[in-house]
Protein backbone atom coordinates (compact mmCIF):
# COMPACT_ATOMS: atom_id res chain seq x y z
CA UNK A 1 0.00 0.00 0.00
CA UNK A 2 2.95 2.10 0.56
CA UNK A 3 4.65 1.92 -2.53
CA UNK A 4 0.87 2.80 -4.38
CA UNK A 5 0.70 6.15 -2.28
CA UNK A 6 4.15 6.87 -3.23
CA UNK A 7 3.39 6.35 -7.15
CA UNK A 8 -0.20 8.38 -6.85
CA UNK A 9 -2.69 5.09 -6.81
CA UNK A 10 -6.10 6.09 -4.96
CA UNK A 11 -6.82 3.97 -2.22
CA UNK A 12 -9.95 2.74 -4.12
CA UNK A 13 -7.85 1.44 -7.23
CA UNK A 14 -5.46 0.13 -4.80
CA UNK A 15 -7.97 -2.68 -3.47
CA UNK A 16 -8.90 -3.35 -7.19
CA UNK A 17 -6.04 -3.87 -8.94
CA UNK A 18 -3.51 -7.26 -8.30
CA UNK A 19 0.29 -7.17 -7.31
CA UNK A 20 1.31 -7.57 -11.20
CA UNK A 21 -0.68 -4.65 -12.14
CA UNK A 22 0.84 -2.68 -9.75
CA UNK A 23 4.19 -3.70 -10.31
CA UNK A 24 3.66 -3.17 -13.81
CA UNK A 25 2.53 0.71 -12.65
CA UNK A 26 5.74 1.05 -10.36
CA UNK A 27 8.06 0.57 -13.18
CA UNK A 28 6.74 3.00 -15.45
CA UNK A 29 6.75 5.21 -12.00
CA UNK A 30 10.30 4.79 -12.20
CA UNK A 31 10.72 5.34 -15.74
CA UNK A 32 8.96 7.94 -15.89
CA UNK A 33 11.13 9.55 -12.99
CA UNK A 34 14.34 8.94 -14.57
CA UNK A 35 12.77 10.22 -17.80
CA UNK A 36 12.17 13.43 -15.55
CA UNK A 37 15.57 13.57 -13.66
CA UNK A 38 17.07 14.08 -17.20
CA UNK A 39 15.24 16.50 -18.70
CA UNK A 40 15.50 18.73 -15.50
CA UNK A 41 19.23 18.14 -15.53
CA UNK A 42 19.37 19.17 -19.79
CA UNK A 43 17.44 22.04 -18.68
CA UNK A 44 19.48 23.32 -16.11
CA UNK A 45 22.47 22.37 -18.67
CA UNK A 46 20.92 24.77 -21.48
CA UNK A 47 20.41 27.58 -18.97
CA UNK A 48 24.15 27.73 -17.47
CA UNK A 49 25.12 27.86 -21.02
CA UNK A 50 23.15 30.76 -21.65
CA UNK A 51 23.68 32.28 -18.68
CA UNK A 52 26.86 31.50 -17.72
CA UNK A 53 28.67 30.53 -20.89
CA UNK A 54 30.01 27.56 -19.76
CA UNK A 55 31.41 24.64 -21.82
CA UNK A 56 29.72 21.34 -19.74
CA UNK A 57 30.29 17.82 -20.94
CA UNK A 58 26.65 17.10 -21.23
CA UNK A 59 26.88 13.75 -22.65
CA UNK A 60 29.12 12.46 -19.18
CA UNK A 61 26.65 14.02 -16.68
CA UNK A 62 23.73 12.30 -18.19
CA UNK A 63 25.62 8.60 -18.73
CA UNK A 64 25.35 9.13 -22.46
CA UNK A 65 28.71 6.82 -23.17
CA UNK A 66 29.69 6.34 -26.47
CA UNK A 67 29.50 2.58 -27.72
CA UNK A 68 33.19 1.47 -28.52
CA UNK A 69 33.17 -0.60 -31.60
CA UNK A 70 35.40 -3.80 -31.59
CA UNK A 71 37.74 -4.15 -34.25
CA UNK A 72 38.52 -7.03 -36.35
CA UNK A 73 41.77 -8.34 -36.67
CA UNK A 74 41.63 -7.34 -40.88
CA UNK A 75 40.81 -3.85 -39.69
CA UNK A 76 43.12 -3.57 -37.03
CA UNK A 77 45.60 -4.35 -39.86
CA UNK A 78 44.21 -2.44 -41.98
CA UNK A 79 44.64 1.10 -39.29
CA UNK A 80 48.49 -0.27 -38.34
CA UNK A 81 49.33 -0.08 -41.82
CA UNK A 82 47.66 4.09 -42.21
CA UNK A 83 49.48 4.67 -38.70
CA UNK A 84 52.55 3.25 -40.13
CA UNK A 85 52.31 5.22 -43.88
CA UNK A 86 51.26 8.26 -41.87
CA UNK A 87 54.56 8.21 -39.77
CA UNK A 88 56.93 7.32 -42.76
CA UNK A 89 57.40 3.96 -41.37
CA UNK A 90 59.15 1.32 -43.13
CA UNK A 91 57.49 -2.46 -43.77
CA UNK A 92 60.06 -5.26 -43.01
CA UNK A 93 58.75 -8.86 -43.89
CA UNK A 94 59.78 -11.30 -41.32
CA UNK A 95 62.41 -13.43 -42.39
CA UNK A 96 64.09 -10.98 -45.25
CA UNK A 97 67.58 -9.99 -45.82
CA UNK A 98 68.04 -6.46 -44.41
Amino acid sequence: MKLAAQIGIPYSEFLKITPRILNAYADGYSQRRKSESKDNIYQAYLISRWVWEKKIDIEKILGCEEKKKIMTDNEMLAQVKALNKLFGGEVKEIGAEE
